[in-house]
């Protein structure tokens, strides 16, 4: 027990515990959304899985300790968030749901007993400590994310096979932490009465009572913003390289550095809150907002109107002015975490009974939920009438919501003098650890993401005369059951070995399938070049290129849509003297909008050589579609001087998914795969030229 107590004098073990459980909290409620949403896409429908969300409200259960929470409700709680973490990426998608569901809602009820647990000490310079450490504990958690995920390009590797260990490290950690609290209340009466929760005295609420709910249900929900906000977009930096096609390497050590320097400021400069007045936090906080918002509306665009209208192109690079928002909306980062820790403080100093404060961080979680809920319903505006088709083209708008909610709910936290903090640490080898802990992310962090990215890809294309292509709707990396499943599907391609992969269904870097870039996870584990394609605040199935060769001239065309934005990849792939005209399609919905895909697909290709067009086309060989395309090109399975099907049987007049190519080419051999890793065949052709 003795090391237990060294270790406990060694770190500052809450803001330890803090940092670990957030981060628990991130990493399930990923999970709880990502099973939810991957089940329901079976069914293109809403239906009883969406209920597992509840579990996001279990605060409410809050309601019902007006004086005190029972002996041993907050260990319970912890023990319950670190057990469903550990066992959550085990589990097939449906038994997820309530796993990681339950893992969600022991978070839920664990943050409110924590904050009643530092109101029952009087001591301002506690309370300021305890909020800097909710602060700190927060940054520390989305720092360690990036981490994570950036090791493993963008799959968090602490969830990941054998680096699993390193979840259950973090684990016994917090166990040790709560053991040596839990001694420390045995010994001590009145630490006993801390952690019971034991009701402040009718004194302690003076005249405040009739106007304390209020404020704590306003504080509850600046809290949750700014958790919303932090799970949306800086838990997995690719969620914004995908936003804007911004440079990842760039983005992802830009926002760990800003993180970083959070950080050292609350854990060993708090000192510095004391000189932010009203003034100056509500116009950093208002361009953030302005700034964050604006990152994404300046790549959102308008989208074609009707069948007869033209479709809208947008050419990468853009101009370099279009990132102008996304720098200043990093650089202005650091405001998100102190709003969080000064809505702590004036929360801890409201001094709220258990009661009030679950009915407070229950309005949050509401709030949490319908945002996230919201941002879902801007990519699937088509499949979930009548709520969701409201949503179409906003993608923003979540954002603006959540970023008006942080300074707006917290409102009296602005209106005060902000109090002389101190810091958290106090003697030079604490600080060392800390300063190590940065160290160590930053350097991982950033080695990690030069890494994957920057490795030496193929140069020489000379006496190249063949070149095998591949086609695969990955169904947003989850197999036919609906469970998670990218890596097979990367094994499928593995084995193939094709030189141009056209993938549909990737647009993962989202809150909808746990911020994990697939597009991305491929390229790196293949060392390919790529293209995403249609950004992801356009709302579209993702439709992306990987090359082994150079991609030049890369671009979305859109057109016409009434369930899913139909966003054509078109590139240009040199190999050697060679350049192939690369076009990926996903289109979707009535006869109109695959009408309106075809024509101006068709005219894409018009008076162009070394055509490939590949992809999910949804349409089968008998319809008109299929004939106005093979008026141009060639169906290489039609064409193929070899071909067959590996695996499953498959009714080749049931085929949606094609390589088509220009009738120059001679089309050596083409094969299905058909088998349950995806919803849909594999489709690979090889090709003389």
């Amino acid at each position: 027990m003795n090391s237990i107590k060294n270790f406990y004098k060694k770190v500052n073990s809450e803001l330890a515990l803090l940092t670990v459980m957030f981060l628990f909290f991130f990493q399930l409620v990923g999970d709880l959304f990502e099973s939810i949403y991957v089940l329901e896409l079976l069914g293109m429908a809403m239906d009883e899985k969406v209920l597992g969300l509840l579990f996001i409200l279990t605060p409410v259960i809050m309601l019902v300790f007006r004086r005190k929470i029972p002996n041993y409700f907050y260990e319970a709680l912890v023990i319950g968030t670190i057990i469903t973490r550990l066992i959550s990426p085990f589990l097939d998608s449906a038994t997820k749901i309530i796993v990681s569901g339950l893992g969600v809602g022991c978070f839920m009820l664990f943050l409110p007993s924590y904050y009643s647990r530092g109101i029952k000490n009087n001591s301002i310079e506690n309370e300021e400590k305890l909020s800097l450490k909710f602060g700190a504990g927060l940054a520390s958690a989305i720092l360690l994310s990036i981490t994570f995920r950036t090791l493993n390009s963008t799959a968090d590797i602490s969830t990941y096979g054998v680096f699993q260990i390193i979840g259950w490290i973090l684990a016994i950690i917090v166990i040790l932490i709560i053991i040596n609290q839990f001694k420390e209340k045995q010994g001590s009466k009145s630490m006993n009465n801390l952690n019971e929760g034991s009701p402040i005295s009718q004194g302690e609420v003076g005249s405040k009572k009739t106007q304390r709910f209020k404020g704590v249900k306003l504080l509850s929900l600046g809290l949750f913003s700014v958790l919303t906000l932090n799970y949306f977009a800086f838990t997995s930096p690719t969620v914004i390289s995908r936003w804007t096609e911004g440079d990842y390497i760039a983005i992802t050590i830009a926002i760990a550095v800003m993180i970083a320097i959070t950080i050292f400021i609350l854990t060993f400069k708090p000192n510095v809150l004391s000189k932010l007045n009203s003034r100056i936090l509500w116009i950093w906080n208002g361009l953030f907002v302005l700034s964050l918002v604006l990152t994404i509306a300046v790549h959102t665009f308008p989208f074609p109107a009707g069948p007869t209208s033209n479709p809208v192109i947008i050419n990468r690079p853009i101009g370099w002015y279009y990132y102008i928002p996304l720098v200043i909306m990093i650089g202005l980062l650091p405001i998100v975490f102190i709003d969080f820790t000064l809505l702590s403080r004036k929360l801890i100093n409201q001094k709220p009974n258990p009661s009030k404060l679950g009915a407070g961080f229950a309005t949050g979680g509401l709030f949490f939920m319908l945002m996230s809920l919201i941002l879902i319903f801007t990519n699937v505006w088509g499949y979930v009438d009548p709520v969701s088709g409201i949503f179409r083209n906003l993608f923003w708008l979540p954002f603006l919501l959540v970023g008006i909610a942080i300074p707006i709910m917290g409102k009296a936290i602005f209106k005060e003098r902000i109090l002389e903090f101190k810091s958290v640490f106090t003697n030079v080898r604490n600080k060392k650890i800390v300063a190590s802990f940065l160290a160590l992310l930053l350097i991982g962090t950033s080695v990690s993401a030069l890494v994957w990215e920057l490795r030496p890809k193929l140069q020489d294309t000379s006496g190249i005369t063949s070149i095998t292509v591949m086609s695969y709707n990955i169904r947003q990396g989850v197999n036919f059951w609906g469970d998670e499943n990218f890596d097979n599907q990367l094994n499928i391609i593995k084995a193939v070995n094709p030189d141009i992969i056209g993938l549909q269904e990737s647009d993962t870097a989202r809150i909808s399938y746990n911020n994990l870039d697939i597009t991305r996870y491929f390229a790196t584990q293949l060392n390919y070049y790529c293209f995403y394609g249609p950004r992801t605040v356009t709302g579209t199935f993702g439709a992306a290129v990987l090359s082994r060769f150079p991609i030049l001239n890369a671009k979305t065309i859109f057109t016409y849509s009434n369930v899913d934005e139909i966003g054509t990849t078109e590139v240009q792939i040199r190999v050697g003297a060679t350049i192939f005209n690369v076009y990926v399609n996903h289109p979707d919905g009535n006869t109109n909008a695959k009408a309106a895909h075809m024509q101006a697909l068709l005219d894409r290709i018009s008076g162009k050589t070394n055509v490939i067009s590949l992809g999910d086309f949804n349409f089968r060989n008998d319809t008109i579609y299929y004939s106005n395309i093979v008026t141009e090109l060639q169906d290489t399975w039609v064409n193929a001087s070899l071909r067959g099907v590996d695996g499953m049987s498959y009714d080749l007049a049931d085929r949606i998914d094609y390589i088509f190519v220009s009738s120059t080419f001679t089309v050596s051999e083409t094969r299905y795969i058909n088998n349950l890793e995806s919803d849909h065949p594999a489709v690979w052709t090889e090709i003389q030229f």
